[in-house]
């Protein structure tokens, strides 16, 4: 179907328009999403796709070629998200022992970064007390010991990351063996390999990840304005996705 420039310019304003509404109004709607994951495999994203772009059977486009970007969308999905997430795991402390070996998989899946760490100073009661659980400040290896160097032993306040491990200051004494470091971590995708891999993404993005495929689709087309549009929609998806939904966005507290 042929359509005009003007027509074009139309449409173009219209979803211009439709998106800037959305993100006006989405934050009064929107709370917290599940990160559970949709369970659908990649042929389904792939048939979608190939909807879209008018091309039922492959002519140009090979299933071998959305397979790859599909792999990619997920990947890049879950870096910038950590939306596969991992159940708390436990760290029980030792006395004059700093570093801890967190090297975890799931299934053969490596953790892709802590996310938080917080720290049970081992007070026997309800774990709601204020002062049973507190947050341990994540700061770079090189300042491990900044601002608490005078605290050589003692309940942590700090955590790094090094090779796999994590290290804490101040260095746990006597009186802190037998404590817990709850850790919570993302974890890296198993990766889709062909068209029966599941899709390890809360149902929400699969369409973001329809659209950088169809954006790499147009790519390999030499159609570089629809492969654009596309992959600005990918984008947005992400945004809106990791903000409103799965509520990414840092929230400021009065200290």
């Amino acid at each position: 179907m042929y359509i005009s420039n003007k027509g074009w310019e139309m449409r173009k304003s219209l979803k211009i328009l439709t998106v800037f509404v959305f993100l006006f109004f989405a934050p009064f709607f929107c709370y917290a999403g599940t990160v559970s994951t949709s369970g659908v495999t990649a042929q389904v994203i792939i048939d979608r796709v190939r909807i879209d772009i008018n091309e039922s059977t492959a002519k140009f486009i090979t299933d071998s070629n959305l397979v790859v970007w599909i792999n990619e969308a997920v990947n890049d999905i879950i870096a910038e998200t950590g939306c596969l997430e991992s159940g708390v795991s436990n760290v029980i402390v030792i006395e004059n022992v700093r570093s801890y070996s967190i090297e975890n998989t799931r299934s053969g899946v490596s953790y892709l970064a802590i996310e938080k760490a917080e720290y049970d100073i081992g007070i026997s009661g309800a774990t709601t007390t204020k002062s049973q659980i507190y947050d341990l400040d994540r700061v770079p290896f090189q300042n491990l010991k900044y601002g608490h160097e005078k605290e050589f032993k003692g309940d942590p306040k700090c955590y790094a990351e090094w090779y796999n491990s994590l290290y804490i200051w101040p260095i746990p004494g006597s009186a802190q063996s037998g404590n817990t470091i709850y850790v919570y971590r993302s974890l890296v995708p198993s990766g889709v390999t062909s068209g029966t891999s599941v899709i390890e993404l809360p149902s929400y993005f699969n369409d973001a990840i329809m659209n950088y495929a169809k954006a790499k689709c147009y790519y390999k087309l030499e159609k570089t304005r629809q492969g654009d549009y596309w992959m600005a929609q990918y984008l947005r998806n992400l945004k809106v996705r990791s903000i409103n939904i799965m509520r990414r966005d840092v929230i400021k507290t009065n200290e």
